[in-house]
């Protein structure tokens, strides 16, 4: 294996810095966002704007939190989430970070999705979780999701 030129090296150390540190880096032309929150946070809704046509939205459910990429406006009734593949989609989903998932080890602490007819890949990082109780009475006790994005 060759070794990194000076350049490689101090662009992965950029790159790295962004990811931990949520700061916005020029990478491969496109700027790299993050969001983070402890699992214990106690908004019922974070959101920010992803561009002018799209929305991150993350709520709070009584098993975790859902993160989801929705069309501005939101609308409750009739907006869909563009993380799903499919909007038919049933069943648990890796946008959903759920106390149950992590005691099941349903899905990796680490998940990456598209968005659906959008040129943006996300990244959702569960960081230390720690959860309590078990079966249908599981909490979180603490944790960090992170929540990274670039256009493609």
């Amino acid at each position: 294996m060759k070794p990194l030129s000076f350049c490689q090296l101090m662009t992965c150390l950029l790159l790295t810095l962004s990811l931990f540190c949520g700061f916005a880096v020029e990478a491969n032309q496109s700027e790299v966002h993050a969001v983070s929150f402890s699992v214990t946070d106690r908004r019922d809704v974070i959101t920010t704007d992803i561009d002018s046509e799209l929305l991150l939205r993350v709520y709070r459910s009584g098993l975790g939190w859902d993160v989801q990429v929705v069309r501005k406006p939101y609308d409750k009734l009739a907006s869909s989430n563009l993380l799903y593949h499919s909007p038919e989609w049933h069943g648990p989903y890796p946008s959903q970070v759920y106390a149950w998932h992590v005691a099941d080890k349903y899905f990796p602490n680490e998940r990456e999705l598209e968005t659906r007819g959008y040129p943006y890949e996300f990244r959702i990082i569960l960081e230390n979780p720690v959860v309590e109780k078990t079966g249908a009475d599981v909490t979180f006790v603490s944790g960090t999701i992170r929540i990274i994005w670039h256009r493609k």
